[in-house]
């Protein structure tokens, strides 16, 4: 099957493309960049790039269906939240290949961290207190109600913009400085004590096909895991299954959970794409659950490790007090993701694709290095979606496509992958 990968840069966007080349897929990577250490994997018949889906949409999605048509292309899998803009506007635009994603208003409610969370409440899953805040007001207001609280808008990812007066993170973005916009209110829920546990799923039709549960032994400035390890968990499977039996499902989706003493999981938040429990999880069961899905649930087995290397040796340089742990790390027995013996060259194009970070630093005047690095690494593909995109959306959009007579680019195709 010729299967095109989307938002490259992401690193399990790369063991996807990895288990999908092994299996004997061809794949075509694509991102807004061609230095994006996915599309340098040996694995890639050829690597793409198009146009930025949050900048341009409209000459991302031309690209899209360029690509598409010229590659023969017969399954399209977003890796990163460009799966908005395809699915926002799939019925307006002939792709001329199947999307693995869900539709928009799906797509889009569990997205939205509000709408998420009154979606876990319906079908009664566990949730912490919740209060929206609408304002500044409002905030001040929801903390000093909830008292040990966290925060963050309804439209964000990566842990990057967490408020919080618990934890590593208490106090690292003041109360006082927050602004909140009535279009992406900001979620005030109870701050739960317990174990970050994270699964991701791969759904068809309502229906979990492969599951699997990790948890971040180690993390990047407390916003991101940078080690994981694969683990028995029944309640991330069920909780998957009923949310997508509730929104019928299809396409990949992935859980934040807060696990207590007691054994309760508190959901936290959805990504509905792929995260790091793709590299958990076996190469056959995940092309099985993508391309021919059985009629049982594979769940991937506890025990599985991986890690970032280039993660564990910056924060041994910006946090020396770390250095004995990301060591012990750093030569555990864990599998590196971007650097591997087979397909080294992901691994040095890291390297290369930092260049984004300084792009993103350009770009905003941001001097945040804490936040910068996780920031940098989807600026120019994520999708924050303020009222008015999601009115129109619900009264059916329509946008004008940019033609090649009206100096529309082909997407840009480089060198064929080594």
């Amino acid at each position: 099957m010729n299967i095109l990968i989307t938002t490259s840069r992401m690193p399990f966007a790369l063991d996807e493309i990895r288990k999908l080349g092994k299996a004997g897929h061809r794949v075509f990577a694509a991102d807004t960049f061609s230095a994006a250490p996915g599309s340098r994997s040996r694995y890639v018949n050829e690597r793409l790039t198009y146009a930025s889906p949050r900048k341009e949409t409209a000459k991302f999605l031309q690209d899209i269906q360029t690509m598409v048509r010229d590659k023969e292309v017969e399954l399209i899998v977003p890796a990163f939240e460009e799966a908005l803009y395809l699915a926002q506007h799939r019925h307006e635009v002939d792709y001329g290949a199947e999307l693995f994603a869900p539709e928009f208003e799906q797509l889009l409610r569990l997205h939205d961290k509000e709408s998420f969370r009154e979606l876990v409440d319906a079908i009664g899953l566990d949730v912490p207190q919740t209060i929206v805040a609408r304002s500044h007001d409002e905030l001040v207001a929801a903390t000093e109600e909830i008292g040990d609280y966290f925060a963050r808008a309804a439209f964000s990812r990566g842990g990057v913009e967490l408020i919080t007066n618990c934890g590593p993170l208490a106090g690292v973005i003041p109360l006082e400085e927050v602004e909140v916009r009535s279009d992406n209110p900001m979620l005030v829920q109870e701050y739960v004590e317990g174990v970050d546990v994270c699964s991701f799923s791969v759904c068809h039709h309502g229906r979990v096909v492969a599951h699997s549960t990790y948890e971040h032994p180690k993390e990047i400035e407390h916003a991101g895991g940078i080690v994981f390890e694969s683990i028995e968990s029944p309640p991330t499977l069920e909780a998957a299954q009923r949310i997508a039996e509730a929104t019928n499902y299809h396409g990949q989706m992935s859980l934040d959970f807060m696990r207590t003493e007691d054994g309760r999981h508190y959901l936290i938040e959805c990504n509905p794409r792929p995260t790091a429990g793709v590299v958990v999880m076996p190469g056959e069961m995940f092309v099985r659950a993508i391309v021919d899905p059985s009629d049982r649930v594979d769940v991937a087995p506890a025990g599985a490790r991986r890690k970032i290397s280039s993660a564990l040796l910056r924060d041994m340089f910006m946090h020396p007090e770390s250095i004995m742990e990301d060591l012990e790390f750093l030569f555990g027995d864990a599998k590196e993701i971007y650097l591997d013996i087979d397909d080294p060259a992901p691994g040095w194009w890291q390297v290369m694709s930092y260049r984004k970070v300084l792009e993103y630093k350009r770009e905003t005047g941001s001097d945040d290095d804490r936040a910068d690095l996780m920031k940098a690494q989807f600026h120019d593909v994520l999708f924050d979606a303020p009222e008015s995109v999601v009115a129109r959306s619900q009264r059916g959009s329509s946008l004008s496509l940019p033609s090649p007579d009206d100096g529309g680019d082909d997407p840009t195709p480089d060198s064929r992958a080594a």
